[in-house]
């Protein structure tokens, strides 16, 4: 089944492209991007396909195409890291008009990698289970 995921100020939704079905994510996410030697506690507002690998993150200083990045999925307030990701920033094609941002290609991506992160937003892993 497609779907994907929208945060929106650390409140996520699970989201069914087929049936426009919503349920909310009970924890909050947040996303950190670190570019260079910075890692910003912020959360923007991201959208993230784990099926293409891909996260759209909005924000007002978009990054040069081809920048590298670090994807940190974290929890808040504590930060408690969820999962880390290597990306790179690529060109944007169509989206939401007017949006402003960057769409970044997670570039370590593997299925189990991605699995794991759905199942602690799908509440199927909690964050104490070992990694299987």
């Amino acid at each position: 089944m497609d779907k994907y995921f929208i945060d929106r100020k650390g409140r996520a939704e699970e989201i069914y492209r087929d049936t426009g079905e919503k349920r909310p994510v009970h924890f909050p996410l947040c996303l950190a991007i670190k570019y260079g030697e910075e890692v910003p506690v912020s959360c923007p507002d991201f959208f993230l396909n784990t099926d293409s690998g891909r996260v759209f993150v909005e924000t007002d200083s978009p990054l040069p195409e081809g920048s590298d990045v670090m994807l940190h999925f974290y929890i808040p307030p504590e930060t408690k890291l969820l999962l880390e990701f290597k990306g790179r920033v690529i060109p944007r094609r169509g989206g939401v008009p007017g949006a402003k941002g960057n769409l970044i290609k997670i570039r370590d991506i593997t299925r189990r990698r991605l699995r794991k992160l759905e199942e602690y937003l799908e509440e199927k892993r909690h964050l104490v289970d070992r990694e299987a």
